[in-house]
C-alpha cells in the first residue's frame, strides 16, 4: 500500500510547485496586487502542470504500466505537498510583511460585497449576507493560510483525477 517512489516523486513535484506558487504570490505583492484577490488566481497555473509532469515521470521511469489508482496517488501526493508547501510559505509571508498584507485583503473584499450587495443578498439573504461580511473581519493569518492550503487541494485533486485518467493504462 505504502510506495516510497510515489512520496519521493510527490515531494520532487510538490514542493518544486509550491515553491513556484507562492513565488507568483510574492510577485503579485511586491507589483502591487492583492495576492489573495482575483489576480492570486495566477498562482494555481503551475498545479497541473507539476501534477501531470509528476505522473508522466512515474510512468515512464517506475511504473509503465500504471493503474489509475497508482496515477491517482502520485497526482494526489502532488497536489498534497503543493498545498502544504504554499500555503505554509505564505503564512510566513503574512507574518513577515505585517498585518496590512491582510488587512488590505480584507477591505478589498469588503468593498466588492458591498459592490455586489443586491445580487448577494438575492442569491444568499440578508441573514447570510451579513454574517459573511462580519467574518471578514475575523480573518487571521491562519485562516488565510489554511484556505490557501483547502484551494490548493482541491483544484490538484481535480487535475490529479484528470491525469489519472489520461495516464492509465
Amino acid at each position: 500500500m505504502f510506495n516510497q517512489t510515489i512520496v519521493r516523486i510527490g515531494i520532487r513535484y510538490g514542493v518544486l510547485s509550491g515553491l513556484i506558487c507562492f513565488a507568483l504570490v510574492a510577485l503579485l505583492y511586491v507589483v502591487g496586487y492583492n495576492p489573495f484577490g482575483d489576480m492570486g488566481r495566477i498562482s494555481y497555473l503551475p498545479i497541473p502542470v507539476f501534477v501531470f509532469l509528476a505522473i508522466r515521470n512515474y510512468k515512464r521511469y517506475s511504473d509503465t504500466e500504471l493503474t489509475f489508482g497508482r496515477g491517482l496517488r502520485v497526482g494526489l501526493a502532488v497536489a498534497f505537498y503543493t498545498a502544504l508547501t504554499s500555503a505554509l510559505l505564505v503564512l510566513a509571508l503574512i507574518y513577515l510583511a505585517g498585518p496590512e498584507i491582510l488587512q488590505n485583503h480584507i477591505t478589498e473584499m469588503q468593498a466588492l460585497m458591498e459592490e455586489t450587495r443586491e445580487q448577494q443578498v438575492q442569491l444568499l439573504g440578508e441573514e447570510s449576507y451579513r454574517s459573511v461580511y462580519e467574518a471578514l473581519e475575523t480573518l487571521t493569518p491562519t485562516t488565510q493560510a489554511a484556505d490557501f492550503f483547502l484551494w490548493r487541494l482541491i483544484v490538484g485533486s481535480i487535475f490529479a483525477l484528470v491525469a489519472a485518467v489520461f495516464f492509465r493504462k
